[in-house]
């Protein structure tokens, strides 16, 4: 995806309209985890001119294949990332000396990269199929979800064992 901001650049006080519909997006890594997008990559950006800067809105929107965090099974998320990012001239950069400001040194510059770290950064830390979720269980791996197991939850430490026993008359 090729921003291309030749006419906005010399229209202080204009904005310009972005539409990106994108098919074959790779699919996104964090760490060994891999999501593949179900749907287009749809992008749209508001750029303005505010004088030394432009200032973007975007927004990102599609369906990703993510795995639950309690029982693994693979589900649809819909992936929808509103965000705002101000970039500067190269020219600029200097003056302005903000570290979260972005620097462009041409006219035409991409912004994938930056649609990836947005979506990363967006991301929840666990995906849940269901906010009931039951998950798998710890001793035997059923999916309680499918089949409840009759394996005991209660995890009683070795060491303190014996007391277990202790009101029931041992």
């Amino acid at each position: 995806m090729i921003v291309n901001v030749f006419q906005l650049r010399r229209a202080e006080g204009g904005s310009k309209t972005f539409s990106f519909n994108e098919e074959n997006f790779p699919p996104l890594q964090l760490g060994n985890e891999s999501y593949r997008f179900l749907s287009p990559l749809e992008v749209e950006l508001k750029a303005e001119n505010v004088g030394k800067s432009l200032l973007v809105n975007g927004k990102i929107s599609s369906v990703i294949a993510v795995s639950c965090s309690r029982c693994l099974k693979e589900f649809s998320y819909n992936l929808k990332i509103a965000f705002e990012d101000e970039w500067v001239p190269a020219e600029f950069a200097s003056e302005a000396g903000d570290d979260s400001m972005l620097v462009f040194e041409k006219d035409e510059f991409p912004i994938d990269d930056r649609i990836v770290e947005h979506m990363l950064l967006q991301l929840p830390l666990k995906f849940l199929c269901s906010e009931d979720c039951r998950g798998l269980c710890l001793k035997c791996g059923a999916d309680r979800n499918v089949n409840p197991c009759s394996c005991s939850t209660e995890d009683i430490d070795p060491r303190l064992e014996i007391l277990s026993k202790w009101n029931k008359g041992v």
